[in-house]
């Protein structure tokens, strides 16, 4: 892991190669986006909600997301992990005495521990950058999701299409879900370019099943967990 943090695992990804100084520093960055297939995007997403469900589990009641430096990246860039735990400063969860005297009368009012941690928004940017701004730059992820915003009010097929093609130029350049016989590639790739911009629209604009995806960490990893990515 070392010190190699989201904020600069996500500047390295959405970085315009030909604007990174340093012959080195180019090469290394043109080799972390060229590999980052979407498998590699739900990967790293799928860890870091289990970081925050890992902290729920532990019984910290709070995490500080609302900076990117508090998460490290593994050099492999298939892992992340949490650090500067209860970074508020509010210690455990006090529920287990709760949970443990509670009559049958009671039950009903219980409710699952939930990590206290700003997911609204920090969250829905990341999403955003690692499917949409594979060396394209800020500008063009903020631009962008616009523009597919602004296409919904014309049609949702619209907006799809508009996903796809950018999905398209960012993970599918090298033909990188073709089956091994070199069979069905491109309608394997048209289904799942199909099925992530579908689920991509429902999560940017909040629209069922996923208007709630941000409210807390069991509803990002149910989200999460459906990106349509085997």
């Amino acid at each position: 892991f070392s010190t190699y943090t989201l904020k600069r695992f996500l500047d390295d990804f959405i970085a315009k190669a030909a604007q990174v100084s340093g012959e080195d520093e180019r090469k290394r960055v043109i080799a972390l986006q060229g590999g980052f297939s979407l498998i590699k995007v739900k990967r790293l997403l799928v860890s870091l909600m289990d970081g925050f469900r890992d902290l729920t589990l532990m019984g910290v009641q709070a995490f500080d997301f609302n900076h990117l430096n508090n998460v490290l990246i593994s050099r492999d860039y298939r892992k992340a992990r949490l650090i500067d735990i209860d970074g508020l400063s509010q210690g455990s969860i006090q529920y287990p005495a709760i949970y443990a005297n509670a009559d049958s009368a009671n039950c009903q009012k219980l409710h699952k521990p939930a990590l206290d941690v700003d997911l609204f928004t920090l969250l829905p940017l990341i999403v955003q950058q690692l499917l949409l701004g594979k060396g394209r730059g800020r500008s063009f992820v903020e631009e962008h999701s616009g523009k597919v915003r602004r296409a919904t009010m014309k049609s949702d097929d619209d907006a799809k299409s508009l996903i796809k093609q950018i999905l398209q130029e960012n993970f599918f350049q090298d033909d990188s879900l073709k089956s091994p016989d070199g069979m069905g590639s491109a309608e394997a790739n048209e289904k799942v370019l199909c099925n992530v911009a579908d689920w991509f629209l429902a999560v940017l604009l909040k629209r069922p099943p996923w208007e709630t995806w941000t409210a807390d960490i069991y509803d990002a990893m149910r989200c999460i967990d459906h990106l349509p990515v085997a």
